[in-house]
């Protein structure tokens, strides 16, 4: 089948794209703030009504701010999902009535008028629906009066989409492998997002903080459909205001809960802080795949054993990461890029991986007969039998005569001897021990 139409929201900072856009969606994806601006890169989620599925897009606010870098790069986001949208949604606000970003925006987007739907949002009183006769100056011959806080005309206003798309019945897409990409802020997040699916789809700013939410991105690679997220940097606790930045980071720790693998990036021309480190501990104790990624090493000056040195160094900093595998990169000159997602299609593979009951308990009596279980706490452990219950990660439950005879030491030992025999490269291995009842 084809692909679902696109359907873009779009129109002036703060006029309410991003809590139209999770209303439409039904949860809260995006980031929503009295901040005017807070969305500066697109995001997209597929949505169904009526039987008819399409791509939702939400795109940054534009504002006519011809010296801004920054604004500039959004505006030609906004002009390049136009061009590629199948209907857009002009979205304006009864609340500030119709402004010059309006109007300028309209004229930026001329050629596209005919594929285009005006909502007007937040009215919610009689006064209101009076008031937007205002707007009929765009040029359009029907509004949509909308709130897309409170719902209201979002069942007229997605009736009026679905008319003017092409008829495709509606379908369940795979997601596929969700990949998410975390770290500090400007550690080059976005440039890698960028570099991984061949395209300026991110703005890339030298400002650190650039991206505010999760942005994410569908992409296929030898037919597996692999969702990637690019998150907002992670701030310490200490300097994450109330608000906004605040908001940007539980997001981006949230993608981590997500994700089935994580991509830790740090940066090779800083040394490795407390802050990399916690953040590669909340995909650990996730319990993701996990492969670390070295990234600018482009401007590391080498020499012999230079990346067996950073290497140690991380491993030193991350004792708890020692199954990650560690690549170094560099999001600017494409150096290893293309290494990437097989090793994280690898990764998957090894989460879930399935070991064999007999072949699981084999290496259990080898274990046991090399080393046995220790004299600990008034008692000494044995083990019965062991299987495996589950994947992602994969998970090995142990019935034992009591649990509390088992220290720590000993199951990172089992840990390390199932590591040693089956791999389990890039994955968490989890072992849960089951009491004999009595």
């Amino acid at each position: 089948m084809s692909k679902p139409s696109l359907v873009a929201i779009i129109g002036k900072p703060n006029s309410g794209k991003s809590t139209l856009f999770n209303r439409l969606v039904g949860r809260r994806r995006a980031i929503t703030h009295p901040t005017p601006g807070v969305t500066r890169d697109t995001m997209e989620e597929l949505i169904e009504w009526n039987d008819i599925a399409f791509r939702l897009v939400d795109t940054g606010g534009y504002a006519p701010v011809a010296d801004d870098p920054l604004q500039c790069k959004i505006t030609e986001r906004i002009e390049r999902t136009a061009r590629e949208a199948a209907l857009i949604i002009f979205l304006t606000d009864i609340e500030t009535g119709l402004t010059v970003e309006d109007t300028h925006l309209l004229r930026r987007l001329s050629n596209e008028k005919d594929k285009m739907l005006c909502a007007v949002n937040k009215v919610e009183t009689k006064e209101d629906r009076w008031n937007i006769h205002e707007f009929y100056k765009l040029g359009f011959e029907q509004l949509m009066p909308i709130s897309a806080l409170h719902g209201t005309g979002i069942g007229d206003l997605l009736d009026r989409v679905v008319e003017r798309l092409p008829r495709r019945p509606g379908r369940r897409v795979e997601t596929g492998l969700k990949i998410a990409i975390v770290g500090k802020p400007n550690v080059g997040k976005s440039s890698l997002a960028n570099a991984l699916i061949g395209e300026d789809r991110h703005i890339v700013s030298e400002e650190p903080g650039t991206t505010r939410d999760s942005i994410h991105l569908t992409i296929q690679f030898h037919g597996r459909m692999i969702s990637l997220v690019d998150t907002a940097g992670v701030k310490r606790r200490s300097r994450t205001a109330r608000g906004l930045q605040s908001i940007s980071s539980l997001k981006s720790l949230e993608s981590i809960r997500l994700a089935d693998i994580v991509l830790v990036l740090i940066d090779a021309t800083s040394e490795i802080s407390r802050q990399d480190t916690r953040i590669a501990a909340e995909a650990h104790r996730a319990r993701k795949g996990v492969i670390i990624l070295i990234n600018k090493w482009d401007l590391v000056q080498k020499e012999t054993g230079t990346a067996d040195r950073y290497e140690r160094t991380v491993r030193r900093a991350m004792r708890f990461l020692g199954y990650a595998p560690i690549l170094t990169v560099s999001a600017l000159t494409r150096l290893r890029i293309g290494r990437i997602i097989p090793l994280a299609l690898a990764v998957d593979g090894e989460r879930r991986k399935r070991i064999g009951t007999a072949d699981l308990n084999r290496l259990i009596a080898d274990v046991t007969s090399e080393k046995p279980p220790p004299f600990y706490k008034q008692g000494t452990g044995k083990i019965y039998y062991a299987t495996q219950t589950a994947i992602n990660p994969p998970t090995f439950t142990l019935f034992v005569n009591k649990a509390s005879y088992f220290p720590r030491s000993y199951i990172r030992y089992i840990n390390n001897q199932l590591r040693k025999r089956f791999t389990f490269d890039g994955t968490a291995v989890r072992i849960s021990l089951r009491s004999k009842e009595r």
